[in-house]
């Protein structure tokens, strides 16, 4: 019983373990868009790969995959690839040039889209930069106010004519200042973080 159990144990633990199968995929011309597993990809979206590219299967008992190739100015390609019983197959795939006029703006068009998208994205990451300063600054401001207090409360215990009320009033002056522009560039910062999450989310789409 022992002994069937190891058995079926290490039968699980080499399928677990087993190597996923690899397509290579190569493209003429280089730098088409692939796409996995779609029959009609939206083209407006970043692709999987781009030839020449290593495909993994994440299946080692995976028979076949399916490949869909975009490149703006050739025909759109989908082919179902049967892969080799082997852990690695190649495929090399001739691209056919198109003169429809019509077809190669729809093609333009996704590009366009394309590139919107990825623009809104870095908009929505840029936006982490002004958002990080206004937290720095926001701490300043805090920072700056409650010196500002604490000089405000020793200028009320000393006398109007000695030094230290002098001084007291000085560094009061001085850091309700600081702490007015820490807190202008807080709102700047939080305001600019905004628009360009708010700008990029809307481009993402």
């Amino acid at each position: 019983m022992i002994r069937i159990f190891m058995i079926l144990l290490c039968a699980l633990m080499g399928y677990a373990f087993a190597e996923s199968k690899v397509l290579h995929v190569s493209t003429i011309p280089n730098n088409a868009d692939i796409y996995i597993d779609e029959v009609s990809p939206d083209h407006s979206k970043e692709p999987t790969y781009v030839s020449p590219a290593f495909i993994n299967t994440n299946d080692s008992l995976a028979s076949d995959v399916l490949i869909s190739l975009f490149n703006p100015g050739f025909m759109d390609t989908t082919i179902r690839v049967r892969l080799s019983a082997k852990d690695t197959s190649f495929i090399i795939v001739s691209q056919q040039p198109i003169l429809d006029e019509e077809f190669l703006q729809a093609q333009q068009s996704d590009i366009s889209k394309r590139n919107r998208r990825v623009f809104g994205k870095e908009l929505m990451k840029y936006s982490l930069v002004p958002f990080a300063l206004g937290l720095v600054s926001g701490a300043i401001t805090y920072y700056e106010i409650s010196k500002a207090d604490d000089a405000k409360k020793a200028l009320k215990n000393s006398s109007i004519e000695s030094d230290r009320y002098q001084d007291a009033r000085d560094e009061f002056r001085s850091y309700q200042r600081k702490a007015r522009t820490a807190k202008g560039l807080t709102y700047a910062s939080f305001i600019t973080g905004v628009s360009l999450l708010s700008i990029g989310f809307i481009f993402s789409f």
